[in-house]
């Protein structure tokens, strides 16, 4: 019996979709390839409604047809706000957009004790109210607080690690120092960041494809085991080479490709 496949995730930054009406955009998240299993819904925060509505009625439908899961990133602060409730954070990041197959909650500083207790209470609810056959996911890098996965990891289908920059041995280290006693590498994720227009230059992409961190990440396992699968950030810019900030159609060719490494 063959073994699954790795999982690829990808992050498609929602104010470069071409359903915002912005004329310079030239991707839509609906144009992804059959070999994505879950993407994640990034939005920047002023997305016309317009971006909304085509989300629900037309990009989602089409993925699904596809069977890729979407999901929605929300980032820690929603839930560490005072006065902050897991009812109002699923009906606005959730339940407001139809067809969302899961909610992603991103992570990157350690928290207070009282700002930790909060966003576990409100991530248990959140988990409750998302039911069986949703994804919940946290996504975090080396800063994030490790006393909440550790403690949200019974209700966590996965914990992605924005390793962007990074080599796989400096990964293993990460995983050691920040997983290895609660976290089954199945469920752990290692991500790298395609080059955004005057984005960081973190170099995991460069030809040859063979060469690049991307190649690397996907070829590696953590010694305790098979990891869970890769994720891209900013899929969007699939195959823009380093340095080239021009906006720009994609095939997803890098995406592909490494789908076929898992």
């Amino acid at each position: 019996m063959n073994p699954q496949p790795g999982i690829m995730a990808c992050y498609f930054r929602s104010w470069r979709e071409i359903a915002t009406g912005n004329p310079d955009n030239k991707v839509s998240m609906r144009e992804l390839p059959d070999e994505v299993d879950i993407v994640f819904v990034f939005p920047e925060g002023d997305e016309p409604a317009e971006y909304w509505n085509k989300l629900e009625s037309e990009i989602i439908p089409a993925l699904h047809q596809k069977q890729i899961k979407v999901v929605r990133t929300v980032a820690i602060d929603e839930l560490i706000k005072p006065g902050a409730t897991a009812q109002a954070i699923f009906q606005r990041f959730f339940s407001s957009t139809k067809g969302l197959d899961g909610l992603d909650i991103d992570i990157e500083d350690t928290l207070s004790e009282s700002e930790r207790k909060q966003a576990e209470r409100i991530s248990l609810e959140l988990k409750a109210l998302l039911g069986q056959g949703r994804l919940f996911i946290y996504d975090t890098n080396e800063r994030g607080d490790v006393n909440l996965l550790r403690s949200l990891e019974p209700q966590l289908d996965y914990v992605l690690f924005q390793a962007y920059g990074q080599s796989p041995s400096r990964v293993q280290g990460h995983f050691d120092r920040m997983f290895k006693d609660f976290l089954a590498p199945s469920k752990f994720l290692v991500g790298f960041s395609f080059y955004e227009e005057r984005g960081n230059k973190w170099g995991d992409v460069c030809d040859p494809f063979e060469t690049s961190t991307a190649h690397a990440y996907a070829s590696w396992q953590p010694s305790q085991g098979t990891k869970g699968g890769v994720f891209s950030y900013a899929v969007d810019r699939d195959g823009v080479k380093e340095g080239d900030d021009a906006l720009q159609p994609t095939t997803f060719e890098w995406t592909r490709r490494l789908k076929k490494l898992l």
